[in-house]
């Protein structure tokens, strides 16, 4: 079995990544239980507090609601840039993977292979502890499932 991309990662792409990888760890828990929080904290105090106790409410809110988000936003943008103009081409096939950025070409047997993480959005292929490439489901398409059972399979077999 042989796949093969060649794409270029998008804002969407970078801010996606970096939404999942914050909120599928214990720093995300913590968001979550934050924001519950202050929402209650709105609900049952709002009418007693004055509008300094109304601004850090709000301000608290915000945090997790608008200024995160923005920041992943330029976080990504600041990504698309430093990589500029440049396409990504990964091979995947019995042998390894190749990996072709900038010029600069890599091939990983599976035996140094790292891990696949599985998102709703696309898939994150680590080949060693230094890199990772998005795989958006805008490239895989229809093989995406195949594509991370071949990757699960070379995983689990090497």
């Amino acid at each position: 079995m042989r796949f093969e991309y060649t794409y270029r990662n998008t804002v969407k792409d970078y801010w996606e990544y970096f939404f999942f990888h914050i909120y599928l760890q214990w720093t995300g828990l913590i968001n979550v239980i934050f924001i519950i929080s202050i929402i209650a904290l709105m609900i049952s105090r709002w009418q007693t507090s004055g509008p300094f106790g109304r601004s850090v409410m709000i301000f608290g809110l915000s945090i997790f609601l608008v200024i995160q988000p923005i920041a992943l936003l330029i976080r990504s943008f600041k990504q698309v840039e430093l990589i500029g103009d440049v396409d990504t081409r990964l091979v995947l096939d019995e042998d390894g993977m190749m990996i072709s950025v900038k010029g600069h070409n890599q091939f990983i047997p599976w035996t140094k292979y790292r891990n696949t993480l599985k998102r709703p959005t696309y898939l994150f292929l680590i080949p060693d502890e230094a890199h990772g490439y998005i795989l958006p489901d805008r490239i895989t398409k229809q093989d995406k499932m195949k594509l991370y059972e071949f990757l699960k399979g070379k995983k689990d077999h090497e």
